[in-house]
């Protein structure tokens, strides 16, 4: 599957994680946190994926639409106030 839009942005209380989400080109979300090691690489520490209702899921339509308003909401962040 391939990725329509993607986003990250690091916690704020360190350095040491990150919230990705990934939109698939059929709508499905994929939510993940990922951890960053002694030697600064990225890991997945665990993911979860909710789907629009014609790919078999959709049980979740309103966290479907928070999940799309916190990855503007990350886009805007990113954008004013950029974690290096």
């Amino acid at each position: 599957m391939s990725i329509t839009r993607e986003c990250s942005r690091r916690e704020d209380m360190s350095q040491r994680g990150e919230l990705s989400i990934i939109m698939q080109d059929d709508g499905d979300i994929i939510v993940s946190c990922l951890g960053i090691d002694c030697c600064g690489e990225l890991y997945q520490e665990s993911h979860v994926e909710f789907c629009v209702p014609v790919s078999g899921g959709g049980r979740s339509p309103r966290v479907r639409e928070a999940l799309v308003a916190l990855m503007d909401a990350i886009d805007l962040d990113n954008k004013d106030n950029p974690i290096t």
